[in-house]
């Protein structure tokens, strides 16, 4: 069998796990607005353990009131919650995985406008929420310690196999375990011993009152990355005396709020980047140690365990993206798997809720839009099949091709590219550095058109003739679209190229460059450019560049370029366009910016419909950029709906 130490039995503490696949707590919103169980919560937890996973860690559910820290929050400080919770884990069981319910206060890392309060160990307030809060008495303290007690009683009422104690990015555990968020004098504080106290509490008391057989674990960051925070060497310390406090095992994660980065590391951080840390830990315990860290495929998977990094992983996003990774996986269709490219676009829907499609809610993935699992998102068969055409193998007609096909219609692609080219403008997103991955949600589209028995025809150009001869009942056009060229004064004399051309190789830069633009084809395109020139300016009208971009995605980005000694030009707009450069506006002043071998357009897109679409079919739809030029999640989006609705 493939990937034999994946699939191979464990163990935390008494409680059997079938496989090292686990799905770690994340806030999915798919819990209603008081914190409780309802259908949309045993739909995306029940698809993640019928796809085969072997441990379900229920998200942050916070232990009282005022540790709520995100929307939706599961509310564990009540018993009001033990019916719905039963019915959770009784979901789960019901495949054959184990889950534990990850116990949280938010402790500084929330508002008093979510949480009421806003309370910690010491008064020093989160970097990022900015509330002083109220600094626990001792005897707040140990009453705390028991709201960690009682909402585990509830969830061993419920059913669930144990808790995990979440003391990693910045909350209540780790505000305790941090010297830069514990300033306490009593004997919750001081050193290491003190620092640790809480968690030792903790531990003990669920022990003594759920018994020795329900398992429990602590989550924690294996550094803060903050100037004063914890640091590897005093995270192996604080895992050798949990694992003598009793715990069960630990789960390695990493950062703080301040951190963002390490906590959703985005698509440029290797696969496996925290394994080092896990590995630290695991020759400091004998307990099992868990490793996260952007996985998404089973070779890397695979290896870390057989190499002894860590005894299981979380896939995070990659659990998202497809619940049923490890039933193919296991079962050696591993090209059917939806991968995650840690792109973000879709997934952290609490800070983009932008991102949010019509009548969406909670977690889900760009390139799955399936991945909620409810009833009504669902791909069904039809009774009525219908010959479709698609015109356009960019990522919307791909996707409305091969979700037609799966329900059963009989479908035709239209391609006037080869094979190579396909993918339209995601394949050429994937060409500037740390976007290769785009390749891998390319070749899924591809392998699920074959798959579902779409007719691909390369190499063909759609016209008016050739749909009428196939005569379909529907006809979807996805052409995408055409880069916008402004007429801007000297744009045609000068020998400006287009960003897209570029990333294509043609023409090869030479020394220099300056690009026109400073969305994410601008700033993707000067990163590419670095291989070739010493020299790389970007010119953006608007106050900054990439505005739209998900935080950690932009902060890593935005590093970079400032590495690079990219220049950047904000709030200038191009006046003109002369030999080698622009003349500009910036603050009512004008500038020139000349001495550049490649000017380099790359102002957005607009709608490419090549021809007349009335009269080709009963039903013409028109989708993805060749409708609205948006971004990739969009075209997805549309595509999955066109096929839903035909």
């Amino acid at each position: 069998m493939r990937f034999n130490n994946t699939f191979s039995p464990w163990r935390i503490g008494s409680v059997d796990i079938k496989n090292r696949l686990i799905v770690p707590a994340m806030d999915s919103g798919v819990f209603d607005q008081k914190g409780f169980v309802y259908q949309p919560t045993l739909d995306y937890y029940g698809a993640r353990a019928a796809g085969g996973f072997g441990l379900v860690i229920i998200e942050i559910t916070a232990v009282e009131p005022t540790g709520v820290g995100m929307p939706c929050e599961p509310a564990g400080w009540t018993d009001e919650c033990i019916p719905g919770m039963t019915k959770l884990a009784s979901v789960i069981h019901e495949h054959g995985a184990k889950t534990i319910v990850q116990l949280h206060h938010a402790g500084r890392e929330t508002v008093s406008l979510m949480a009421g309060k806003v309370v910690a160990p010491s008064a020093v307030p989160c970097p990022t929420n900015r509330e002083t809060p109220h600094e626990f008495t001792t005897e707040e303290v140990y009453a705390l310690i028991q709201h960690y007690v009682d909402a585990a009683v509830r969830m061993k009422k419920a059913g669930f196999d144990g808790v995990e104690i979440h003391a990693s990015h910045g909350y209540m555990g780790g505000q305790f375990l941090s010297p830069r968020s514990n300033k306490r004098v009593d004997e919750f504080g001081g050193g290491v011993e003190g620092r640790a106290y809480f968690m030792k509490l903790v531990c003990e008391g669920i022990k003594k009152a759920c018994g020795e057989d329900f398992a429990v674990t602590a989550r924690l960051s294996s550094k803060e990355n903050r100037i004063g925070g914890i640091e590897m060497e005093e995270t192996v310390v604080f895992a050798a005396m949990l694992e003598e406090y009793g715990y069960d095992a630990l789960h390695i994660s990493a950062g703080t709020y301040e951190t963002w980065e390490t906590i959703v590391p985005p698509t440029a951080w290797p696969s496996g980047w925290n394994l080092a840390s896990a590995k630290r830990i695991k020759e400091a315990v004998d307990i099992p140690v868990i490793s996260v860290g952007l996985f998404h495929d089973p070779w890397t998977i695979e290896t870390a365990i057989r190499r002894g990094d860590c005894d299981a992983v979380s896939l995070g996003r990659q659990s998202i993206a497809d619940p049923a990774f490890p039933n193919k996986a296991v079962g050696g269709a591993v090209e059917d798997i939806i991968p995650c490219i840690g792109c973000t676009q879709r997934c952290m829907e609490f800070n983009y809720p932008e991102n949010l499609m019509p009548g969406d809610w909670g977690v889900g993935c760009m390139y799955n839009p399936q991945s909620s699992h409810r009833a009504d998102r669902m791909l069904t068969k039809t009774d009525a099949p219908k010959k479709v055409v698609v015109v356009g193998a960019g990522p919307a007609g791909m996707t409305a091709a091969w979700m037609s096909a799966y329900r059963g219609h009989e479908v035709v692609l239209l391609e006037k590219n080869g094979k190579l080219e396909a993918g339209g403008q995601l394949r050429i997103g994937a060409f500037p550095p740390f976007k290769q991955p785009l390749t891998r949600e390319i070749r899924y589209m591809l392998h699920m058109c074959e798959k579902n028995g779409v007719d691909i025809r390369w190499n063909c150009e759609a016209t008016p003739e050739v749909i009428k001869e196939l005569a379909p009942d529907v006809l979807v056009v996805a052409t995408g679209a055409k880069p916008s060229v402004p007429p801007i004064k000297g744009l045609k004399e000068t020998g400006v190229v287009l960003a897209n051309d570029v990333l294509l190789g043609t023409p090869v830069l030479q020394k220099s460059c300056l690009i026109i633009g400073g969305g994410e084809v601008g700033a993707e395109t000067a990163e590419y450019a670095t291989d070739y020139c010493s020299r790389v300016a970007i010119v953006e009208m608007l106050p900054e560049i990439v505005p739209t971009l998900y935080l950690t995605v932009r902060n890593a980005m935005l590093k970079r370029i400032k590495e690079e000694e990219i220049e950047v030009y904000t709030n200038t707009k191009v006046l003109e366009f002369v030999e080698g450069g622009v003349i500009a506006e910036k603050d009512g002043e004008q500038l020139k910016l000349d001495g550049f071998d490649t000017v380099i357009l790359a102002l957005g897109s607009k709608p490419y419909v090549p021809f007349e679409t009335e009269g080709l079919a009963e039903k013409v739809c028109v989708i993805g950029d060749a409708d609205a030029v948006k971004d990739a999640k969009w075209a997805i989006y549309a595509g999955y709906r066109t096929a839903m609705g035909i």
